[in-house]
């Protein structure tokens, strides 16, 4: 069983705070945060803005843009880190906010900054076993809830934002989801993790070293899976961390960076949202077209990673 890409949609909140705003508060500069990060602006949501507030929004999107209803979905998976509430899931919150009447089944997924690739992993195998029809996919993270305005190695990398795809079974083997990798290394915990106070501890080199191991590692695994090569891919979007990650990932797959979808410079760090944030700008401006295919790999806490093929 194949499956397709039939909508997409997303959100970013309205404030956008830029490097100007950090140097007023903290020892830090534009130069200094973008040279090192790639990162020029980032969204924060408002104090009462919500994942499932985002989430939702990015949903609703989705849905119109595939000119469907929320009861035409059959499960909904949501990929976040940063859920307001221990329980009920997002995936069932934005269930009810969108006024499912199926009794639709949703549930969330944490992978971090891998999210979203573990919720397309899911969402594959539901294809291939023949259990779910349409399957909408959402990634919703609200990273300012961890975010330490005082520590200016972490406070300047994180955004907010949600974005959303709806793919649906389909009779082709090679469009929609083509593949997907998931991996983890529990012993890596000490180099990415949150605390109980709900802030971010990161040993910045060591998760530089092995981000730029294995994010490679995992989009090779899926192209020699694929039976393909960098030269047959038209896309790359790696998780928008860093753009030093980015571009040192680009080298070691001897990828050129024209064909590099990068937003980390507007976005910064999303974590689960990432991808599909990144994946609905390049919709939204014309910059991939129907039937390219995109690889997208992903790196974070856990440690975890993996990739997805996906042809759009």
């Amino acid at each position: 069983m194949g499956n397709r890409l039939i909508g997409y949609g997303s959100y970013l909140p309205e404030r956008i705070v830029t490097n100007a705003e950090f140097e007023r508060i903290m020892d830090t500069t534009d130069e200094w945060i973008t040279t090192r990060t790639g990162i020029k602006q980032r969204h924060f949501a408002s104090a009462d803005e919500t994942v499932v507030d985002m989430a939702s929004a990015a949903a609703r999107r989705a849905l119109e843009n595939a000119g469907i209803s929320i009861d035409d979905i059959d499960l909904i998976i949501v990929a976040t880190t940063t859920p307001e509430l221990d329980f009920p899931s997002v995936g069932v919150q934005v269930a009810g906010r969108l006024g499912a009447t199926n009794n639709i089944p949703a549930f969330d997924v944490r992978g971090a900054c891998t999210g979203y690739i573990y919720a397309l992993h899911c969402a594959r195998a539901f294809f291939t076993s023949g259990i779910h029809n349409r399957i909408m996919l959402i990634g919703a993270e609200k990273m300012t809830r961890f975010v330490d305005m005082s520590d200016r190695s972490t406070a300047v990398l994180f955004g907010d934002g949600a974005g959303a795809l709806i793919f649906e079974r389909s009779t082709s083997s090679y469009s929609g989801i083509i593949d997907t990798v998931v991996m983890s290394d529990g012993g890596g915990f000490g180099c990415l993790h949150g605390t109980p106070d709900h802030r971010i501890s990161m040993n910045g080199p060591e998760t530089y070293r092995r981000a730029v191991l294995c994010m490679p590692d995992a989009a090779r695994y899926i192209m020699q899976h694929a039976g393909i090569t960098a030269e047959n891919v038209d896309w790359i979007i790696p998780h928008q961390a860093n753009l030093r990650i980015i571009t040192s990932c680009a080298e070691k797959l001897c990828f050129p960076l024209d064909k590099i979808l990068v937003t980390v410079d507007r976005h910064a760090n999303t974590s689960g949202a990432s991808g599909v944030l990144a994946l609905a700008h390049a919709f939204d401006n014309g910059i991939i077209k129907p039937g390219q295919l995109v690889l997208y790999p992903a790196f974070g806490s856990g440690l975890t990673w993996g990739a997805a093929l996906i042809r759009v």
